[in-house]
């Protein structure tokens, strides 16, 4: 399994801000406002996930992790079965010090925003506005502050962890590196005494989901109480793109669902159209699937379907939640073009994909 070493600042229980555990070292960013993005890398939110933060900022510019270092293909947007490593500066200071560890995590190549839509209370309680990590609660392990020692210290130097604060550990040739990295391996793989505290509990009064649901009501109660003025300018635009770009489309009778056409080559598309902001568009995304899954089981539909949203969808996981389940995703541009993806297509292209 691949392994990532993160840096982050040095806390106790990273378990949300706390005057008593407030953040140490971790960049000129802490100093100055005295919080960190990684104050809740050990909170397990309400969906069963705990979410972990690293800074990737340098001089305005927000770098991407090169996750194809780690085993992905250069156009993924994440990698799933990574082991991360999560070091910190012993109380503020070097040497850097292994604190815990994600197992089995999924790693972004960019910044992933909550956009308002927090997983725990707490998150919205801190203003943790962004992850670059993610991992199963279970799969999360922090090591007490009493044992953190020098056998989980990093050295300095050429082969070791530079001033990034990610390194992709598996790649050093350092001998004395290698040794270390194995030893971690050891630690994980349960070869050495392991750390199995579980995560630190929001402190916030957060029902299960309820961050979901509340968003999820929001959504409802805003585009699908009825069709709104919003709706029907999508599905014009949509409409009026597909016939400059589609050859001979046809628009087909519907029943239930927002729009069907094809292109004249027998392939049949269902479509479900959802004006959304830049919060809601995986609940768009979700409402759609479970209304096209609706008409396929009723109606028998063997065609396609496509999920027609009105902003881009930027979040690897949204775009994952429709296309890995089959479904295709479009959504306007400023010149009246769509992107349009589907599940087969390695990228998203600019036109109806035919045959």
């Amino acid at each position: 399994m691949p392994l990532l070493f993160c840096n982050i600042a040095w806390m106790e229980n990273y378990g949300g801000r706390d005057a008593n555990d407030p953040p140490k070292g971790g960049g000129g960013y802490v100093v100055s406002e005295g919080r960190a993005g990684e104050e809740l890398n050990f909170v397990a939110a309400d969906d069963g996930y705990v979410y972990g933060h690293f800074e990737t900022i340098k001089n305005s510019v927000d770098r991407q992790v090169k996750i194809e270092r780690l085993g992905a293909s250069k156009s993924a947007e994440f990698i799933d079965g990574v082991d991360v490593v999560w070091t910190a500066p012993v109380d503020g200071n070097d040497p850097r010090c292994v604190i815990g560890w994600y197992e089995n995590a999924r790693v972004y190549r960019d910044r992933q925003r909550f956009d308002g839509i927090y997983p725990s209370g707490q998150h919205e309680l801190d203003e943790i506005l962004s992850f670059r990590v993610r991992a199963r609660a279970e799969d999360v392990h922090l090591i007490p502050l009493s044992k953190r020692d020098e056998r989980l210290f990093l050295r300095r130097g050429e082969g070791w962890s530079g001033q990034a604060s990610w390194w992709y550990a598996d790649d050093t040739t350092d001998p004395d590196a290698k040794r270390f990295v194995k030893s971690i391996r050891a630690m994980i793989g349960g070869k050495e005494p392991s750390y199995a505290r579980p995560p630190v509990r929001s402190r916030v009064k957060h029902r299960a989901g309820q961050a979901a649901a509340e968003g999820y009501t929001r959504y409802v109660k805003r585009h699908e109480v009825q069709v709104t003025p919003g709706h029907n300018k999508l599905e014009k635009l949509f409409k009026e793109y597909l016939r400059r770009t589609v050859h001979d489309v046809r628009f087909l009778p519907t029943f239930c669902d927002d729009m069907r056409f094809t292109d004249g080559k027998g392939q049949d598309v269902m479509v479900e159209v959802k004006p959304t902001e830049a919060s809601s568009i995986r609940f768009a995304i979700r409402t759609a699937m479970g209304q096209l899954l609706d008409y396929r089981q009723h109606q028998r539909w063997e065609g396609r379907q496509l999920i027609v949203v009105e902003r881009e969808v930027t979040k690897a996981d949204d775009k994952a939640l429709a296309l890995g389940n089959g479904f295709g995703l479009a959504w306007p541009l400023k010149n009246g073009d769509f992107v349009v993806a589907w599940p087969s297509s390695a990228k998203p292209s600019r036109s109806t994909r035919r045959g």
